[in-house]
């Protein structure tokens, strides 16, 4: 009996330990979960309005000078813009980001979606109408604003400091090869 109560304090502290240690893992882990998935949530969607911009910007190509995009057929687009593949993969990547993300994350979402949305119209106009260069390249504008400010607010709930920079390819200006 005397051994025992000589080891008990040590068999409290070992097990105090362990159960310590249990704790934090699951707690960390959890967190490193919910910080990956996040992350996940974000760049799937980052990268289905991107698909989605692109093809708009691939519709209007022929209307705008010094386009890089590549051409899209209006048809083929407009039948890509009506499809379910790609409507779903935005909707699903908003879905996810909605069920991981904070209010401010989403609401930034929200803003680049409707930015992108914008641009859909200058798309759909078709190949009769005189295309408006100069909406378009506000429009495009603001959606590369909106994605800049979905980006700050995705990094700020991740911890990651903010851009220095825009992070489009295309400088904030609008236009390849100027500085913004």
């Amino acid at each position: 009996m005397d051994n025992l109560l000589v080891q008990l304090p040590a068999l409290i502290g070992v097990t105090l330990g362990v159960v310590g240690t249990l704790a934090t893992t699951m707690v960390t882990d959890a967190a490193r979960w919910r910080r990956e998935r996040f992350y996940d949530a974000c760049l799937q969607y980052t990268r289905a309005l991107r698909r989605y911009s692109q093809l708009i910007a691939g519709m209007t190509a022929g209307h705008r000078p010094g386009a890089t995009t590549p051409p899209v057929d209006l048809d083929a687009g407009l039948a890509r813009l009506t499809g379910e593949e790609l409507d779903r993969a935005v909707t699903d990547a908003w879905e996810e980001l909605c069920l991981l993300a904070d209010a401010g994350t989403v609401d930034a979402a929200r803003r680049m979606r409707v930015a992108a949305h914008r641009l859909e119209v200058f798309a759909r106009a078709g190949d009769g109408a005189e295309f408006d260069l100069d909406g378009w390249d506000a429009q495009a504008l603001l959606l590369r604003r909106a994605r800049d400010d979905f980006y700050a607010a995705a990094r700020s709930r991740m911890g990651v400091r903010r851009l220095s920079t825009s992070s489009s390819l295309i400088h904030r200006d609008g236009r390849p090869g100027t500085r913004g």
